[in-house]
């Protein structure tokens, strides 16, 4: 997600925030996402039954997650990134 986050930045993540609705009118909302067994930081957004996570730069491919049988986006979304800390 550079330049918006950098290596070994730290996120505060707001784990009851898991909808898709922009937190803050105009602006796209960071989420940590479950991929597989791991876990992703991307915008996210909804096309049928998949989940598009998009990175900052948009010349970076985007990843698109299959939603499994009744499974909600808001399953597969950990939290919202609400900060972003650097150290100097």
């Amino acid at each position: 997600m550079y330049p918006r986050t950098m290596p070994g930045a730290a996120l505060l993540l707001d784990r009851h925030y898991n909808s898709l609705a922009p937190y803050r009118k105009g602006e796209a909302n960071m989420y940590a996402v479950r991929k597989h067994e791991t876990c992703t930081i991307k915008y996210v957004e909804t096309v049928d039954r998949h989940l598009i996570l998009r990175p900052h730069n948009p010349s970076y491919p985007i990843e698109v997650i299959t939603m499994e049988g009744s499974r909600k986006p808001g399953d597969y979304i950990v939290g919202r990134v609400c900060y972003v800390g650097t150290d100097t």
